[in-house]
């Protein structure tokens, strides 16, 4: 009797043991997928008290973790999709085939549906706006993906309203988040999955929200710095297809 007593303790605590480690493992363990970064579990400031009324009131959520592209998805990227699918070629594209050079340029052109068919295809999806911003500002509330305080030529924006010019992802190494993700504040706004909607606890002038737009996040090559804020948000239909609105992804943590 003795011995059997024993004998089950024994075995409750290697089953203990077992399973502790299990759950260490599992919380040790973060995979990684290439050109994505990690963004834990926790905290993020969304929105402004300051800023256009649809961007208060400034609060914090509380968000899973996620991993999401650590720069825009790429015309060589967007390239290979549309070869293995026959999805059609954003517009500006000649043969299927994007401008000679431009193979690390964010794609741009294309719709919600467009971004969501390639997401989709890549085994990912595009990130609600409250992500996005987290990966932008982390959980300190900053107002640049670098900091609280704008720096020359931190980001690829325009000194004056539509002048600029595409370039290649990260050209800008200080539009960097805390997490990694480059061009944040500049070179292409992107596409998010969410709708153009007020925050909770919003009480201001509803006029600006309507069903049929999506908010997209960033700021671009065409737009000056105050654009290219962590709480800026904008919003279009979803069919709309602008040469400074591209995207990137995201993958949830299974």
């Amino acid at each position: 009797m003795k011995k059997s007593l024993i004998l089950t303790l024994l075995i409750l605590l290697s089953l203990l043991f077992i399973l502790t480690i299990y759950i260490l493992a599992r919380k040790i363990f973060i995979p990684q997928y290439p050109g994505m970064v990690y963004i834990p579990k926790g905290e993020v400031v969304i929105g402004s008290d300051s800023s256009y009324p649809y961007e208060s009131p400034q609060q914090k959520i509380l968000l899973p973790a996620f991993f999401i592209d650590r720069t825009e998805v790429t015309n060589k990227q967007y390239k290979r999709f549309i070869d293995e699918t026959g999805y059609p070629a954003p517009p500006h594209w000649k043969n299927n085939t994007y401008p000679k050079g431009e193979d690390d340029y964010p794609v741009v052109n294309v719709s919600l549906e467009d971004a969501q068919a390639y997401a989709k295809w890549a085994g990912k999806r595009l990130p609600t706006e409250f992500e996005w911003e987290k990966a932008a500002r982390s959980s300190d509330g900053r107002i640049f993906p670098w900091g609280n305080f704008w720096e020359h030529n931190a980001a690829n924006t325009s000194w004056l309203l539509s002048f600029g010019k595409i370039k290649k992802v990260a050209s800008h190494e200080i539009d960097v988040s805390p997490y990694g993700c480059y061009d944040m504040a500049g070179n292409v706004r992107e596409w998010t999955i969410s709708k153009f909607e007020p925050y909770p606890g919003y009480i201001g002038d509803k006029r600006y929200f309507k069903p049929d737009l999506y908010v997209i996040r960033g700021g671009s090559y065409r737009l000056a710095k105050n654009f290219c804020f962590t709480y800026r948000r904008d919003a279009v239909e979803k069919t709309v297809k602008l040469p400074d609105l591209g995207f990137r992804c995201v993958k949830d943590i299974k």
